[in-house]
């Protein structure tokens, strides 16, 4: 076993421990928080295939950017009055539930994934990846994506802005 062997298995094991917390953990800020664990590892998993930009992209636009935003919002939108969960039959079978969905759907791409047949390899060009390569692609032929998905998370906010302030009986 070389090193990069046990480097992917410990981030990938990270990698799904903190995805698993995302979904069984009850609080949404600690939940949050896991999955910029999760982002983290995916990130170094990047970096042990070479793909740097794309570990870099991830940690400043995933781990970084969207996910303030996302702390942002849950603590904008969320009720500390209440009770974040109550402590019923329902919830304490919801865990076992979640893990089996979780089992099943893993089963079956695992499955399917063994069911593909890959074609051989093709030569890459050798620009392939680059910064440079990247940027002529996205700014090219996905601007329009880009946008809108600018436009969405300014909803986004705007609505947690104001469903906030409906809560808190502000007009």
């Amino acid at each position: 076993m070389n090193l990069q062997t046990v480097l992917f298995a410990v981030f990938a094991l990270g990698s799904v421990i903190s995805a698993l917390g995302v979904v069984v953990i009850r609080n949404p800020v600690k939940g949050a928080m896991s999955l910029i664990g999760c982002f983290f590892s995916l990130a170094c998993l990047f970096l042990l295939e070479a793909a740097e930009l794309v570990a870099i992209l991830e940690v400043l636009v995933y781990a970084g950017a969207i996910m303030v935003l996302f702390t942002f919002v849950i603590m904008l939108v969320e009720n500390k009055s209440a009770a974040i969960v109550r402590n019923t039959v329902g919830q304490r079978l919801a865990l076992p539930v979640k893990l089996a969905g979780v089992a099943v759907v893993a089963y079956g791409l695992v499955a399917f994934v063994r069911k593909m047949t890959f074609g051989a390899a093709k030569e890459l060009p050798a620009d392939f990846g680059s910064v440079a390569a990247i940027g002529h692609e996205f700014f090219d032929n996905f601007v329009f994506h880009f946008e809108m998905t600018s436009v969405l998370l300014l909803v986004g906010i705007v609505g947690a802005v104001i469903v906030s302030k409906k809560r808190r009986g502000q007009p």
